[in-house]
Formats: C-alpha cells, structure tokens, sequence
C-alpha cells in the first residue's frame, strides 16, 4: 500500500475480508493464490506480513550547520572564563543518538516515506554556555590581620547554561492502525496561528501549553501534513546554574582548612517536561511533572596536612 490513494477505498473496503463481496465488488485481486487476510493487508507492499517492527535503531542521515562564537579568558589576576555561543541547526531523518528507543524511528506516518526527512528532536537553534573560576581579590589589601582571615581565600566558580527548547511531535488519534505500517498519524497545521500559549508566568495547573486551534484534523483515512518534527512547536528553554563556592583558610603550621558551598540549580528554576503531543486527547497541551531538581546545597569540610 505505498499509494496514499489506496487510502480512498474507505475502511469498510479495507477492513473486509479479501473474499467478501464488498472486496470482490470494488475489484481486489488476491496478491498471491494462497493469501489469506483483508483488503488492507494484500494491497500492502508485502502482504505476506502482519506487523513490521520499526527498530529502534539510528537509520538515515543527518546535518548538521552552526556558527560557533568562542570568548575565552586564560587564567589572569583570579579569574579565568570561557564563554560559548552556537547557533545551529540539525536535520535528519532517523536517530542520531543512543539507540534511537525513545520511538524516534517508530514515528512513521507514511510507510512509503519511513526516512522523513526534517528537524531533529536534538535541535537547539542557541546555546549559551559558559564557566569560569574567580580568586576573589583580598590578599593585596588584607595583609595581616581579622581582615584577612575573613576577607581573603574566597573562591567562586560556576558552570551556566541557556539552551532553546527542542521541536516536539505532534500526533493524533492513529485511524490508519491497522491498514498501514504505520505508528502514528498527525493532524495538519494552520499555517499562521501561534502553537504555544505559555508565558514566562506559565502555571501548569490553570494553563495549557498549546493552542489546540493551531492544527485541524486532516479527516479519516488522511495523512496530516504537520511535519515530524516542528520548529515554531518547541518545549520550554532549558536553564541551569551551578555554582561552588569556598574559602581557604591558612593555618600558621602550614596547614589548611576549606570550608566549600555547592549551589546546585542556584536560582531554583523549574523546568517543565513535555506537555502532552496527542491532539486527539482531552489532556493535550497538559503538563503534570518537573523535569529538574530543586535548588540542592550542600556544604563540605577537607583538612589538608
């Protein structure tokens, strides 16, 4: 069945048995004398099959174009940094990462077209990323005295990143299981109505993700034309700040105590996952869990000697 026409017998024609007489009547032949099975299955491009498994496996190809930015600061007077832009794109049509079995490979729509090719769910369009190691300055001004013991020895460090979200599926109730070697069907998308309805100020539990009038239903026994992966439809903007900070303390025998404060996700910053992508559910747009940890701190002793 890799003519999308077939399609426009109906599910009736489709789902009968290729020796009733609606079969006979809209003219389908058997694909070999000994076949046994429906309209669907012989009009497929292996009849002799029941199910084919797509593995999860990386298949295809892929590409990859960015434009890298690169500041870097050799350790000087404290401080040293680096700091990094990209802004890029990746396409592919298959898995590029792992074993691709987080269904990457399994969102087929058209068996006749299972390598779609089209944005990566690996897209990030700009990442910010940088580090850096600072020795407060002190020793200079506090040579001797509580000044410091208590203003010298600081150090920060820190590791931050910014990331734009990555381009969800959207996918629908699939009335072509069954009748195609396919694992999923998607609705069509309005072209020029806003997908994502969520702010900055987003609540989760008042609020959906999505605008579902941004796509429509492309009918029974139709292929929906929004794409594998869709650009204007991504997930929340990935943020994360870890900070270190410690303060080495000299003591007169040539010993040292650093007393050192860890800052996981310092700025407690929730990140949301991935509202629900079923068009056809009730719950579509709906977002129920947290994708990242609260703000952790943690604080450590070492005694060097």
């Amino acid at each position: 069945m890799n003519d999308p026409r077939v399609l426009a017998l109906g599910a009736t024609v489709l789902q009968s048995n290729l020796n009733s007489a609606v079969a006979q009547a809209a003219g389908i032949a058997k694909p070999y004398p000994s076949f046994t099975g429906n309209v669907a299955q012989a009009l497929r491009k292996f009849p002799q099959y029941q199910a084919i498994q797509w593995r999860g496996v990386p298949t295809g190809k892929s590409q990859y174009h960015a434009m890298e930015l690169l500041l870097e600061r050799r350790f000087s007077r404290g401080l040293q940094a680096r700091f990094a832009y990209t802004y890029s794109r990746l396409n592919n049509n298959g898995a590029e990462s792992a074993q691709g079995v987080e269904g990457i490979n399994g969102g087929v729509q058209n068996p006749a077209n299972p390598l779609e090719w089209g944005l990566s769910s690996d897209d990030t369009p700009h990442v910010f990323l940088t580090g850096f190691t600072w020795q407060v300055p002190g020793a200079q001004t506090f040579r001797s005295g509580v000044g410091k013991v208590i203003l010298t020895g600081w150090n920060v460090s820190g590791i931050l990143r910014y990331e734009s979200g990555r381009p969800l599926n959207i996918g629908m109730a699939n009335d072509l299981g069954g009748l195609l070697f396919n694992g999923q069907k998607r609705p069509n998308r309005a072209p020029g109505v806003e997908a994502v309805t969520a702010t900055g100020n987003f609540d989760p539990n008042t609020e959906r993700y999505f605008n579902r009038d941004a796509w429509t239903d492309p009918g029974p026994l139709q292929f929906g034309n929004a794409p594998r992966r869709d650009g204007t439809v991504r997930s929340f903007p990935v943020y994360s700040e870890d900070v270190n900070i410690f303060k080495v303390f000299d003591l007169p025998t040539g010993q040292k105590i650093r007393f050192e404060s860890s800052f996981g996700n310092i700025f407690n910053r929730t990140l949301f996952c991935d509202p629900n992508t079923n068009w056809s559910a009730s719950t579509f747009g709906l977002i129920s869990t947290q994708c990242n940890q609260p703000r952790s701190i943690q604080f450590a002793v070492r005694f060097d000697y």
